[in-house]
């Protein structure tokens, strides 16, 4: 069973700076949303990512084993903000999700699900579209309790006030599942500001229209601007298939008629259209977004901010816009192969809001 993703974050319409983190490894994926002052919700978000991460590594997934590292994550984000009084109260949210392997030929593979506070995961499975996680929050309470609808805590004036997060106490629940995969599922880990934005059911149509998983993860953030963007907005989408999937064949034209060199005609001048079009859209695409490089290979590269795309198309190279005071060796590996990977950005400020965020978090390993 092969994974593949995609990824879409943004600060929205209101906030100033994200502080919501996310998580791509190779067989483990998560969100994260931070609250506190002072930017500490960027950081405890980011901490809870990359200690996720750095956990992850050589690790066999079992859902023992996400359990106990994020309540281990909490223990680490608590202390730090028991030792820095502009950390006091730092918590974050957590969805992730990990593949789990089979244990024999004959198995199937499973898919071990986690959470605490409201950051939630979606299925779309055979048609049908559901939330495979329990919001830990006041309005979900209340629905549990049959005092509001569903409808009603999409709008309810403290929908935004989680019962559990991690980092808040020395102790935390962690909820967890365990279902089995099937080629075809698709899962959709996302922060509460699309949620708190785009109902279920819009959701449901973005995620079932067919799109690769990158395409379904920013329509859904633009969405989510669209509706008023009144929170960071985070969506990772993946997509589970067994790899025997093959595209449908392309339709023969039939040109077999007395009209045959005018569509001829209309062919070539459809196709000098769309190759004109093409070539305007990548080289606007080649020019759009942000990611982070190191600016050489060695143990002090400095961190830098670059734009465009990460390799050259066409003519088009991407362009380093800026470096910091900040280098490889001063971040943890988890973070050292975030830059390595070439995270993006969809603006300059989301970039540079996440810079202050690994500075802060390299900061604690002095």
């Amino acid at each position: 069973m092969q994974l593949t993703y995609g990824v879409a974050t943004d600060t929205g319409n209101v906030r100033a700076q994200n502080e919501d983190s996310f998580l791509i490894g190779d067989n483990i994926f998560a969100v994260a949303d931070g609250m506190g002052g002072h930017n500490a919700g960027e950081v405890a978000s980011a901490l809870a990512t990359s200690l996720l991460r750095e956990k992850s590594i050589g690790q066999q997934l079992t859902p023992e084993w996400l359990v106990a590292s994020i309540s281990d994550i909490n223990t680490t984000i608590h202390s730090s903000a028991a030792e820095d009084t502009g950390r006091r109260g730092m918590g974050t949210t957590l969805c992730a999700l990990g593949l789990v392997p089979p244990l024999d030929n004959e198995s199937v593979p499973q898919i071990s699900l986690a959470n605490v506070g409201d950051s939630r995961i979606y299925l779309a499975r055979a048609g049908q579209f559901r939330q495979l996680t329990v919001d830990h929050s006041y309005v979900q309470e209340l629905v549990s309790e049959g005092l509001i609808t569903e409808d009603e805590a999409h709008t309810h004036p403290r929908r935004n006030i989680v019962t559990r997060a991690l980092g808040i106490d020395e102790r935390v629940a962690v909820d967890s599942w365990l279902i089995p995969l099937v080629s075809g599922d698709r899962f959709v880990l996302c922060s509460d500001g699309l949620v708190d934005e785009v109902t279920k059911s819009d959701i449901a149509e973005v995620v079932q229209r067919g799109m690769p998983p990158q395409a379904t993860a920013a329509a859904l953030v633009a969405q989510a601007k669209r509706n008023g963007g009144r929170d960071n907005i985070t969506v990772i989408v993946i997509d589970a298939t067994d790899g025997t999937h093959v595209a449908p064949a392309a339709p023969e034209v039939n040109t077999a008629t007395s009209t045959r060199s005018v569509r001829k005609t209309w062919f070539v001048v459809a196709a000098i259209v769309l190759a004109l079009g093409g070539l305007v859209l990548i080289g606007r695409n080649a020019r759009s977004g942000y990611f982070l490089e190191f600016d050489n290979s060695s143990r002090t590269a400095a961190v830098c901010i670059s734009r465009g795309s990460t390799d050259r198309v066409l003519w088009l190279m991407p362009t380093r816009e800026q470096c910091f005071d900040l280098t490889r060796n001063k971040l943890i590996e988890p973070l050292q192969r975030q830059v390595d990977e070439h995270l993006r950005f969809a603006t300059r400020e989301d970039a540079l809001r996440y810079i202050a965020a690994l500075k802060r978090v390299s900061a604690l390993n002095d």
